[in-house]
């Protein structure tokens, strides 16, 4: 049995004790809290990396934002948090598309307090990106308009490795109408289809609709400037490049390489009349338009090197006009007909050299027919991705 002074004893060496047992337990509970704040950080770094990841994607701007407003609708907080965005990620920087978050939340010390004065700091980061599913020909860029790419009439398109993408929200922003053939990979849209005509896809079960919207591939394209006056056209058989109010070949015509402006007026190619031309853009500026009547022969090519490489028609951003092509069927033209705030119709029955055109506008009417192709980089042509998935990282 224990004494009487042996019982103070244990006394005296419990409550010596009890400060370590109460300062070891909370500091249980409180490294606890930190591995419980480690998890909801984990989760705002999880959704801004993948945020970012999706506006990376779509070709939006402000990635950060977008990724700190993720974060903040899943935990983060700017009083005790920081946040940074990596693209592409630090830990996969050989991946152009990926997006990497990485957060720090300093904890306020409590019984930790006791034994150190630093406070500690809670890291997780989160790695996102994505890859394509298809590098399109064609993009209708209407948010909402019906058929924003129509397909019609007697016409036969058939694209080799590339696909058709519509960013519209209606019911029938793809449209196959009529005896309509299209021959394709995949078809793509925001919204839905309307498949009237006959449609053989290769590489999809079946038309994707509801997929993620295509921001402009071309949105950062310096315009090119315009001013002075506008040149006569002349009646030589050799047009040079520079600013004309209108444009209209009636006979044999060659182009010098270089960009040409359409001021105001409009391009017009009428029928029986020859054009020719390699390493020329045009531009069509303050409500400039294109009409090319069928049965003209245009050889026509962009420039493969420069600012303007690729690109064969360039609309202005404030053009609301329509570009319309047709020709004979022994008529090529090669390069990006971009009309970010225009209508295209494309009537004719042909294509660049190889099949490499590219129609890049608001919307897109097709009646003609001929193939294009999806490899068209020799020529000076980007390709524009669509659909893909979004994945983070294990």
């Amino acid at each position: 049995m224990l004494k009487m002074n042996e019982k103070g004893g244990v006394a005296v060496i419990v409550a010596l004790c009890l400060p370590l047992v109460i300062g070891a337990a909370g500091l249980g509970v409180e490294v606890g809290y930190w591995r419980y704040d480690q998890v909801r950080l984990q989760q705002a770094a999880d959704a801004a990396a993948y945020a970012g990841a999706m506006i990376k994607r779509s070709g939006g701007t402000g990635l950060s934002d977008v990724a700190a407003t993720a974060a903040s609708s899943n935990g983060f907080s700017s009083t005790t948090d920081t946040i940074a965005v990596n693209s592409p990620s630090s830990a996969t920087p050989g991946d152009a598309n990926s997006v990497e978050v990485v957060i720090n939340r300093t904890e306020t010390p409590l019984f930790t307090a006791i034994f150190t004065t630093r406070p500690a700091v809670v890291k997780v980061s989160a790695t996102a990106s994505f890859s394509t599913a298809a590098n399109a020909c064609i993009l209708a860029l209407n948010p909402g308009a019906a058929k924003a790419a129509d397909f019609a009439g007697n016409s036969s398109l058939t694209l080799d490795g590339c696909t058709v993408m519509s960013n519209s929200i209606a019911s029938n922003a793809l449209n196959v109408q009529g005896s309509a053939v299209v021959n394709v990979p995949c078809m793509y849209a925001v919204g839905g289809a309307s498949l009237g005509g006959t449609v053989s896809l290769t590489t999809c079960a079946a038309v994707k609709t509801s997929q993620p919207p295509v921001a402009d591939p071309y949105k950062d394209l310096v315009m090119p400037t315009v001013s002075g006056g506008c040149q006569n056209q002349g009646n030589g058989a050799t047009l040079n490049s520079g600013q004309y109010c209108s444009l209209t070949f009636k006979k044999n015509t060659n182009l010098n390489p270089g960009v040409y402006i359409i001021n105001g007026g409009t391009l017009t190619m009428n029928a029986g009349t020859t054009v020719t031309g390699s390493g020329v853009t045009f531009y069509l500026v303050n409500g400039a338009s294109v009409s090319m009547n069928g049965n003209s022969d245009v050889q026509l090519s962009a420039p493969t090197t420069g600012t303007y490489a690729g690109f064969l028609f360039i609309s202005d951003r404030s053009n609301t006009g329509s570009i319309s092509i047709n020709g004979d069927n022994s008529s090529t033209m090669t390069g990006v007909v971009y009309s970010p705030n225009g209508s295209v119709n494309y009537n004719g029955n042909f294509s660049g050299t190889s099949g490499c055109t590219q129609i890049v506008a608001q919307t897109v009417a097709w009646s003609g027919s001929t193939t294009f192709r999806d490899d068209c980089s020799t020529y000076g042509m980007d390709q524009v991705k669509v659909g893909g998935v979004v994945r983070l990282s294990a």
